[in-house]
């Protein structure tokens, strides 16, 4: 099995008052994925740019909502299993990255 990263995306900043997040929806959801969730990963509740190091922090505009690392044999399973993802019924989306 190798080991994807999924990167939650959430309303654009400034709009998270209106992202309607279901904890309980989230649990269930990894209930179904079993030993596949290696790390549930966490919510983030915002986030910086750094373009480089000489210009330091500034309050980013991106839409960074958390992460997770499920186990799959290939990139079309973890997207097979990613496609009943939560995210998608609270105005968000997903990036699946496969980790070395």
């Amino acid at each position: 099995m190798d080991r994807f990263l999924l990167i939650y995306r959430g309303p654009p900043h400034g709009a998270a008052e209106s992202w309607q997040h279901d904890p309980q929806r989230w649990a269930d959801w990894f209930a179904t994925l079993g030993s596949r969730v290696l790390d549930q990963g966490a919510l983030s509740h915002g986030s910086v740019d750094m373009d480089t190091r000489l210009a330091g922090p500034k309050s980013s505009s991106s839409s960074l909502a958390g992460y997770s690392v499920l186990a799959a044999t290939d990139f079309n399973e973890a997207v097979k299993l990613a496609e009943q993802c939560p995210i998608f019924d609270e105005q968000g989306a997903l990036e699946i990255a496969h980790l070395a």
